[in-house]
């Protein structure tokens, strides 16, 4: 056979005569893929004592094609060598099996055909070393391989020459070879199925599937869809969905796990599979240490022995005091000062590590040596886990271990090896190692390739056969001459061999199955595709797109009186007899979305932290307020700011900055901090000492309070307020202050929702006494004072308020009053559990509980606006 696949399929449809004709035993048949069955045959006769070289194994191949082809190619920059390592190396296997010679005269120096060249007889030197030779070039050495048991090819859409001169061999010593040709006398309905569009062809599949599976359950039926992974898993979804509908909703898809519905081929990167990915993710953190997003999503992930509810609590506590990147020896370090609550985990995690780590070790070694220590080292960390694996995942693992074994053969080829490199090397040859678990005989077989089905099927649907793949465009090797793939008859390299080769497989689907459905579709988002002219005679057969039926689930399941409209949204009351949460963060998120409160404040959904290069945005933020905090409790005000020379106020700064640096970032180590806390020290430097300049051009203040805490009602409940700076003007009153390290946003303070409802919360605490209030921006990009007063003279470019509705009423009061009415409203709606989703324009660019968010909910216009507005 041609592959492994559908090496398969014959062994499943074997099985299923045979229980079909009652037959409780029966021999398995001998079904192998043809480098597989070469492989098996030439190791038959070594063990019955014939003198052959040894067979280079897959795994000792592909590191040798690998490491020549990163070697030889070292000089060119942005090259990936690995998938550069398996081209050349395709293109060898085709050379060999179309009997195309390699010679310097077929390739200029530098070009992709002399690569080869090179590479190729690199690779050939420690082969020959090893007395080791391929089974693709001993075999056609070997006479009559295979032994006088009649063999038979099948699914083969062209008799190359390698084919061919394996038959001629055995043929010259009695034994018989032949090749399977498909049935010309077959009577199959043919239909052509024209989509508007892809997602619609797969609807027609599923669709399609259902109806005759209900009308003969015990059918068989094929998909070739060829085209991306993610669209044949939607296909396998929409056809679980489509049959059983109940069982998808409720999620209960255990008896689909095992492939008994729908199975597709080829499978996917060992790598990608979970179980792996975990092993894989954890060697790698152990040798090199990796971003501190890798290292949690491996804490985190299933297979583990340690509840997951105590490794997230881990994993929140790392998130505050991890760096960037985390290494084994950083995280044992932390680990001893974790607190008592995380406790459970810490230490028998540390133990893990440390045993891992030992088991690990380091230096040079060879690949069995590693094989053996990877081994081990995970077994320290308990992998997989203690939660019983399912029948996929057990056969992963398996597979898995296999893989390490092959690693491990690699120890003739590779030498020894850093242990950065062997884990690079495993991971590599992890994702190149296709698997799919044994899924048993599925009713729908979904599969990538466009081949020769081989068994009969009760239905073949062949999907996305527009004029631009179907028939296959042409594909030469680039590595080859196109003269010499075109002398040797290779079908890919020219039209006139993709045409022979569609109308091949055509008759081989027509041969398998006596209902067959050819699809294209119209329409790939913006362009419009025409069928392939070899579906043309079949089109009258072609139902009309109107009157598909609705294959997507929510649309199947809906019913009239089951959808909810909400218009507005009130959750759960706040009880008044306690202080609101957050004090005012409470109403400025509700200010910017009632539901993004409701869903932070009361639901718990805040955002979790994470490592950052350089210094957090909340401790650079709490460095300045402390150090301006310190400031101005010495100078007093603009007296004791004017008396101080520049000399004296940069030592004084220094000094505030360097007290605030204690207590927020802790006391230096080694009578000197990290670089990088020294930049930002510096930096709060340089910002505070711009400030004092503006301040200096104020007129006369003193400031009363810095880091004021009062306790304001509203609504019927208290909020904890907590204002940066309160100064008493010289002209009478209070100004209210407000640092802002971060982003800037301009002062709205006359609309129903202002920009910066904390300073209205902190008027209505402080009192009819306050004549102006200001945020106080404190950035690299800028230092300013924004907001509003009595008179535009109080404050630094800070203008006046508005005119009152009359001349007669006192602007300051009368806007004094309206603002403490808005923040009563916003308030009473939080306390009344208000939370519609009704973002201020922007506010959805800074929002993380998008994850509960019904924003999507609402019209595009809406959506528009608040972004863009």
């Amino acid at each position: 056979m041609p592959s492994r696949q559908r090496s398969e399929a014959v062994r499943l449809a074997y099985a299923a005569g045979a229980l079909l004709d009652e037959r409780h035993v029966w021999q398995t048949p001998d079904v192998l893929p043809l480098e597989a069955w070469k492989v098996r045959e030439i190791e038959r006769r070594a063990a019955s004592g014939e003198s052959l070289p040894r067979l280079l194994t897959p795994a000792e191949e592909w590191f040798l094609w690998r490491q020549t082809a990163a070697e030889l190619t070292g000089d060119l920059e942005l090259v990936a060598r690995g998938p550069l390592a398996e081209s050349l190396r395709r293109a060898s296997h085709l050379a060999q099996e179309f009997r195309i010679a390699l010679t310097p005269s077929r390739g200029a120096p530098g070009s992709e055909g002399r690569l080869l060249l090179e590479v190729q007889q690199t690779v050939a030197a420690p082969v020959r070393e090893l007395g080791a030779v391929t089974a693709a070039e001993l075999a056609p050495q070997l006479p009559c391989l295979g032994g006088a048991a009649p063999v038979m090819a099948a699914g083969f859409t062209q008799e190359t020459p390698s084919l061919k001169a394996l038959a001629a061999s055995r043929s010259e010593h009695g034994c018989v070879m032949r090749m399977r040709a498909p049935q010309t006398d077959v009577s199959t309905e043919t239909r052509g199925v024209f989509a508007a569009d892809s997602l619609e062809e797969l609807e027609r599949i599923a669709a399609w599937c259902r109806a005759r599976l209900a009308s003969s359950p015990e059918a068989r039926l094929l998909v070739l869809a060829p085209g991306s992974p993610e669209a044949r898993d939607r296909l396998a979804t929409l056809i679980r969905q489509s049959i059983d509908p109940q069982n998808a909703v409720s999620g209960d898809l255990a008896h689909f796990k095992s492939g008994s519905l729908v199975a597709i081929e080829g499978g996917l990167p060992l790598s990608r599979a979970p179980v792996v990915a975990h092993a894989l993710r954890a060697l790698s953190w152990l040798a090199n240490g990796s971003e501190f997003a890798d290292f949690s999503g491996w804490l985190c992930g299933p297979f583990w022995s340690t509840p997951h509810t105590v490794r997230a609590r881990l994993d929140l506590w790392l998130r505050e005091r991890a760096p960037l990147e985390l290494q084994p020896r950083e995280l044992l370090s932390e680990l001893e000062s974790a607190p008592e609550a995380i406790r459970a985990v810490t230490q028998p995690l540390a133990a893990q590590i440390t045993q891992a780590l030992r088991e690990l070790g380091s230096g040079r070694a060879s690949p069995r040596q590693w094989s053996e220590r990877f081994d081990n080292t995970l077994r320290a960390l308990q992998w997989p886990g203690s939660r019983p694996l399912d029948s996929d995942e057990e056969q992963t693992r398996i597979r898995f271990k296999e893989l390490l074994d092959d690693f491990g053969q690699l120890a003739t080829v590779a030498g020894s090896m850093t242990r950065e490199s062997a884990v690079q090397w495993l991971a590599e040859l992890a994702a190149r190692t296709a698997f799919r678990p044994a899924s048993g005989d599925a009713l729908v077989t979904i599969s990538p390739q466009l081949v020769d089905p081989i068994v009969r099927y009760d239905g073949i649907w062949v999907a996305g056969l527009h004029a631009d793949t179907w028939p296959q465009p042409a594909q030469p090797d680039p590595f080859l001459s196109l003269d010499a793939q075109i002398s040797a008859g290779v079908q890919a390299a020219t039209a006139a061999g993709r045409a022979a080769e569609a109308q091949v497989l055509m008759a081989a689907w027509r041969a398998s199955t006596p209902e067959l459905v050819l699809s294209a579709p119209l329409r790939a988002d913006d362009v419009q595709l025409a069928p392939s002219p070899l579906l043309q005679q079949f089109a009258k057969a072609a139902p009309s797109t109107e009157d598909a039926p609705a294959l997507w689930l929510p649309m199947r399941v809906r019913r009239d009186g089951l959808t909810e409209y909400i218009e507005d949204l009130t959750g759960t009351p706040w009880d008044v007899a306690m202080r609101v949460p957050s004090g005012t963060r409470s109403i400025e998120l509700q200010n910017l979305c009632p539901f993004r409160a409701y869903g932070e404040l009361r639901l718990g959904s805040a955002e979790m932290d994470a490592p950052e290069p350089g210094v957090a945005a909340d401790v650079r933020g709490r460095l300045l307020h402390a150090a301006l905090e310190r400031l101005w409790r010495k100078l007093g005000g603009s007296t004791g700011l004017l008396a101080q020379s520049d000399e004296s106020l940069e030592a004084l700064i220094v000094a505030c900055v360097e007290e605030a640096a204690t207590q927020i970032m802790g006391p230096p180590r080694d009578e000197e901090r990290p670089a990088v806390n020294r930049r930002e020290c510096r930096r709060a430097v340089r910002l505070i000492r711009a400030l004092c300049d503006i301040e200096r051009k104020r007129t006369p203040f003193a400031v009363r309070e810095t880091e004021l805490e009062r306790t304001l009602e509203l609504a019927g409940v208290q909020l904890r307020v907590r204002i940066d700076r309160v100064d008493a003007l010289s002209t009478g009153g209070l100004a209210i202050l407000d640092y802002k390290s971060g982003r800037a946003i301009p002062g709205d303070w006359y609309s129903e929702r202002p920009s910066h409802p904390q300073l209205l919360a902190y008027l209505a605490a402080v009192g009819n006494e306050t004549r102006a209030m200001a945020t106080v921006s404190v950035t690299a990009r800028e230092i300013r004072f924004d907001g509003v007063a009595e008179e535009a003279t109080l404050l630094p470019k800070v203008r006046g308020v508005e005119a009152g509705p009359t001349d007669d009423v006192d602007a300051w009061s009368h806007w004094q009053r309206e603002w403490r009415a808005r923040v009563e409203h916003l308030a009473a709606d939080f306390v009344a559990g208000r939370a519609i989703v009704d973002p201020r324009p922007k506010a959805c660019e800074w929002c993380h509980v998008v994850s509960i968010c019904r924003i999507s909910d609402a019209s595009a216009t809406a959506v528009e606006q608040n972004i863009d507005d």
